[in-house]
This record gives structure tokens, sequence and C-alpha cells, in this order.
């Protein structure tokens, strides 16, 4: 290359050197580029003038984006887009009914539905609840389900254990000691005359057995 081809070239601005317009598009910014590199073949200088024009183009697109000047393409291109929405909220209203409902349903959006809490366990008021909602069960349901009734308290107490910091061995280990305590007290009332008689009227010996042993459960749950 001459030196009158390189002080033409760089007398040339960003916009010569690749062979765009002032109000070009990035993508045919891009696309000049690629072409003048390919044309300049093992030509090092040309190379470097062309990055360097293609760089000062894309630096000055984004200093344009950032201070709120727009270019033509830009402005062109956003009224297409208005367009084509406009035009599928008119022909495809139920696309557009479901791309509203999508955003509605956002997480971020301020329409979004509360967050339910369910109340903790850890509660005591809670734990007291639940406790008389099984005594009362263990009072109106059969006595077939007696055995369930303890079992899933002795399992519920197992598990306040183990969510206290207690081992899963030692957990069961207290929950077997509190059914056994409680059982013994029930085998004991069974013998007591005046339970009988209770028991004759209107509960059943085995509900008698059972009422110790679901007590002493629960208060284990509560203050454990």
């Amino acid at each position: 290359m001459d030196s009158n081809s390189s002080k033409d070239d760089k007398e040339k601005s960003p916009y010569e050197i690749l062979g765009v317009s002032k109000d070009a598009a990035f993508e045919d910014i891009q696309r000049a580029r690629d072409i003048k590199v390919k044309d300049a073949g093992e030509d090092l200088i040309l190379k470097a003038k062309i990055e360097s024009s293609y760089d000062q183009l894309l630096m000055g697109s984004l200093k344009a984006r950032q201070s709120g000047n727009v270019s033509y393409a830009a402005e062109n291109a956003s009224k297409k887009e208005k367009e084509i929405n406009q035009s599928t909220t008119n022909n495809f209203p139920l696309l557009s009914k479901i791309k509203n409902l999508n955003n509605n349903n956002n997480p971020s959006s301020q329409y979004s539905l509360p967050r339910i809490t369910p109340p903790s366990f850890d509660n005591l008021s809670v734990k007291l609840s639940v406790g008389i909602l099984f005594l009362i069960l263990l009072f109106i349901s059969p006595d077939s389900n007696n055995r369930l009734l303890l079992s899933l308290s002795t399992l519920i107490l197992t598990y306040t254990q183990i969510k206290s910091g207690k081992r899963f061995i030692g957990s069961l280990g207290w929950s077997v000691t509190f059914l056994s305590i409680g059982l013994i007290f029930g085998g004991l009332l069974e013998n007591n005359s005046f339970i009988q008689e209770i028991s004759n009227n209107s509960l059943s010996i085995q509900k008698v057995q059972s009422i110790p042993a679901i007590v002493i459960l629960w208060l284990g749950v509560i203050f454990l």
C-alpha cells in the first residue's frame, strides 16, 4: 500500500472505512466489518483500521443509548415491535390474554398472591390443641382406632424429640418409655372398682387403658 493510499485511509471516517451510512443498524455495521476483514486478506494494517473503526462505532452506539439518543434504525425497530404486538393483540386475543396471565403470575408482580404460612408445630398452643383433638378422637372413635391414635402419638413424640436435637434411638426410646408407662397406668385403672363402674356405663375397658397412655404421650410432646 502506497503513502497516498495510507493518507487517504487516515482521513476517512469509521463509516467510510466500513462502507456504511451513519444511520446504519448495528447488524449492518457488524456485517460490513466481517466483509471488510475478509477482503483485507493478509493486510494487517488495514485489518487494524477496520477493527478500530468498528470499535469506534460500537462505543458511539453505546454512548448514544446511555444518553437517550437512539438511532433512526433503533426507532424504526421499536415502532415495528409495537406494530407487531398490536397486531397480535387484535388478531389473536387469546395469545394476548395468555401473555398477560403469565405476567400476572410472575412472583415479582405487585398483584401476586400473598403467601400463607402454616402454624408452626413448635408453638405450645398448637401442640396443646392437637393433643386435645387426639384425646377427643379417642373418646368418640371406635375401639379399633385406639392403637392407631396411640401409634400416631408415639411417632409425633419421636419427631418432636428429633427436631429438638436428640438422636433417633434416644428419641424412640423416650417415646416407647412414655407409651409403656401410660399403658401400665391404664392397666392399674382397669382394676379399680370405680373405673370399672364408669366403664360399664359409658367407656370400654380398651379406652380406659388407652387414656393414660395418650395423655402421658402428649404431655411429653408439649413439655419435652
